[in-house]
């Protein structure tokens, strides 16, 4: 019996082996952004963007006419929502027409506004001012946000980082149109729900 019992012992018979060890997690460096492949308004990848500094592209769809759009965006941890040039988190397309009759005057105020709201939510529009001027085509940027990577959350490299449309809204072709019968004119008044599609965030 003693002789089984030692055989068993350098047999190592009722032993676990040690478990293994766990990978070694990499901290990230940067950001990576794969574009939605569904969706009419899409936020598109910009080629001026880093591993550091994620430039989208809002992109409509061709043939959709607005005078204007703007969305709410909730980031997840590891980013957080950058400013251009201006100081403003959101740049125009250059599609709607900004100023009175079209006409851009450095002294008018134009209806381009962005911020960062609580619980990282960025807040963007862009608005034609002139409802005058005609409505344009959707199909093309309409306007550009930066998503920043923040450091400081302490992201493992393969992260998946949520990015969620919380709202959207566009200003249609005939919104305000005074000459439909009046018993419509208050639906003409409102905006119009949108569906944006956001891409993939991934910590590097």
């Amino acid at each position: 019996m003693k002789r089984l019992l030692l055989f068993a012992a350098l047999l190592g018979c009722g032993s676990n082996p040690p478990p293994a060890k766990a990978p070694a997690q990499v901290a990230a460096q940067g950001l990576d952004y794969q574009d939605p492949t569904t969706g009419s308004y899409r936020l598109l990848r910009n080629p001026a963007s880093t591993v550091t500094r994620l430039v989208l592209d809002l992109q409509g769809p061709q043939g959709e006419m607005t005078r204007g759009i703007g969305f709410n965006l909730k980031g997840g941890a590891g980013i957080r929502f950058g400013k251009f040039e201006d100081g403003l988190a959101v740049q125009s397309g250059g599609v709607y027409a900004l100023g009175t009759f079209g006409i851009s005057d450095p002294g008018e105020p134009v209806a381009v506004t962005g911020g960062v709201l609580p619980d990282n939510v960025l807040t963007v529009g862009v608005f034609q001012k002139d409802r005058g001027f005609p409505a344009q085509d959707s199909g093309a940027v309409l306007l550009r946000i930066a998503i920043e990577f923040e450091p400081a959350a302490g992201l493992a490299a393969g992260t998946e980082v949520a990015l969620q449309i919380l709202k959207a809204k566009v200003i249609p072709e005939d919104i305000g149109a005074t000459t439909d019968d009046p018993f419509f004119l208050q639906r003409k008044l409102r905006m119009k729900d949108v569906v944006i599609a956001a891409g993939k965030v991934t910590a590097l």
